[in-house]
């Protein structure tokens, strides 16, 4: 049944793209954060849906009226500074069919990245996106944080068999990099901030907001139970900057020691056993490889600063990866670099990690703008408060970046398509004298539940463009 419900879904969305092109985006997203063809059984097992939805993309594109022009900012500039440098060392690397084979995938995740802008624009628009990808990859951490209090955290949260998230270390931090968006949904739908264009969400937004902040709580579950160290250590650097931004601290500080000491929750001892090796890395064989991958990386860049070894460079095999070794243990494994950091320096040397360093220079610098602007520049509390949950679920990816090889996850390069969205909107939005009045500064918002009174929805925000399946348009965007 899942086979045939998951094609029903295909078969009605490429017409609806091809009608609704910022749907696309939408769909393009679901699918490859979510990834709903691997939790299929049968025909529709690991379908390329990605391509078949991103295909009516583009010819959606195309068709469009009620696109906007493409947007030149630094974070575009970036991009393709990106892609040119790793097309360069595609060209040099060592494994020339192997790594342009990978950077035409790459390229595929940036197209997606450059068009995101052109379609996704107004209040509605970038609100529904990021629900999408909130909710793609909130359902793991349901999920998996129900898994966790069923099984006493005894056993490893995974993602879905067969697709990109499917190890610990993936899915924990995809989980990771939403959880602030999990808490900014609720909060939006607690608040009514903005006026999706269903009135059954309207009615139930109270309920919905509970919900999201109890699967906030899950997700936060769900991560510790992933058993990866490396989204563990990404989780003690947010978890200041989430509690810092709640209110009603002092009740959460009681709570949690009314658990530890009266009631006796502690962490499971899987779990422990597994921190415990952050401290003792020099016992732990996993760790070891990392630093062994680390030496390997760094060595290969000394030798070709400018143009790394290229993409899949690994392919070359184990003897040729250990001649770059510093040392070499007593196991033999998957030759990764274990790091953001370290596997672009390995790949594409000391350029390519300034460049790709660059753009997650300028993506954090735009969303610290737009969080520190919008409310009170234009009365957009929403635009704050999704750019600050951005920021914060940035600083996850780059703390947890250290030890896990995720440089080319979709996720980063929607939040830094979202960045040059959320600013263009900034920028577009009326100032604070013209705002709306209704529009007005939110307080903060508890971590334990909900203020008593919402803000009203705004009647006469821009919530509604022109050729959507929301009604007529604003031009503002």
């Amino acid at each position: 049944m899942r086979d045939y419900l998951l094609a029903l879904i295909v078969v009605v969305l490429v017409p609806l793209i091809v009608r609704y092109a910022w749907i696309g985006i939408l769909a393009w997203f679901w699918v490859g954060l979510f990834a709903p063809q691997w939790h299929a059984w049968t025909f529709m097992r690991g379908a390329p849906l990605a391509t078949y939805l991103g295909g009516a993309t583009l010819v959606a594109l195309f068709l469009a009226k009620d696109r906007k022009p493409f947007p030149f900012t630094r974070e575009t500039v970036m991009l393709f500074a990106l892609a040119a440098y790793f097309a360069m060392t595609s060209h040099f690397a060592v494994n020339s069919s192997g790594a342009w084979d990978f950077w035409i995938h790459f390229m595929k995740i940036l197209l997606i990245t450059f068009i995101t802008p052109l379609l996704i624009y107004g209040e509605r628009r970038i609100v529904w996106l990021l629900l999408v990808i909130t909710a793609s990859l909130a359902f793991y951490g349901f999920k998996g944080g129900i898994f966790a209090i069923q099984t006493g955290g005894a056993h490893m949260v995974l993602g879905p068999v067969g697709s990109y998230l499917s190890g610990n270390t993936y899915i924990g931090l995809a989980m990771l990099m939403v959880l602030p968006l999990i808490l900014a949904s609720a909060r939006m739908f607690h608040h009514q901030w903005v006026d999706l264009g269903f009135d059954l969400l309207r009615r139930f937004s109270r309920p919905i907001s509970w919900f999201l902040y109890g699967v906030f709580w899950l997700t936060a579950i769900a991560i510790l139970a992933t058993h990866s160290r490396g989204a563990f250590v990404g989780l003690l650097a947010i978890v200041p900057l989430l509690f810092w931004h709640m209110q009603k601290k002092w009740l959460m500080v009681g709570v949690g020691f009314f658990l530890i000491a009266v009631v006796g929750v502690t962490a499971p001892e899987p779990l422990v056993e597994r921190w415990q090796t952050i401290e003792t890395y020099e016992e732990d064989t996993s760790a070891m490889q990392r630093i062994q991958s680390w030496g390997v990386a760094w060595n290969m860049a000394l030798e070709r600063p400018l143009t790394g070894m290229g993409f899949r460079n690994t392919a070359l095999g184990y003897e040729w990866w250990i001649s770059y070794a510093n040392f070499e243990g007593g196991w033999r494994h998957v030759l990764s670099p274990h790091s953001v950091y370290f596997g672009i320096l390995g790949q594409h040397g000391f350029g390519g990690l300034a460049v790709f360093l660059l753009l997650i220079a300028f993506t954090f610098q735009t969303f610290n703008r737009i969080r520190r602007s919008a409310r009170q520049q234009t009365g957009e509390v929403w635009l704050s408060e999704y750019a600050w949950a951005l920021q914060i679920g940035l600083v996850g990816y780059l703390i947890s970046g250290i030890f896990l090889d995720v440089a080319y996850f979709n996720l980063l390069y929607a939040f830094v398509a979202l960045a040059v969205i959320m600013r263009r909107e900034l920028e577009q939005a009326p100032q604070a004298a013209t705002a709306p009045a209704a529009s007005r500064p939110m307080e903060p918002e508890p971590a334990s539940g909900p203020d008593p009174e919402p803000n009203p929805v705004r009647a006469d925000k821009d919530t509604v463009m022109s050729g959507t399946l929301m009604g007529p348009s604003s031009s503002r965007g």
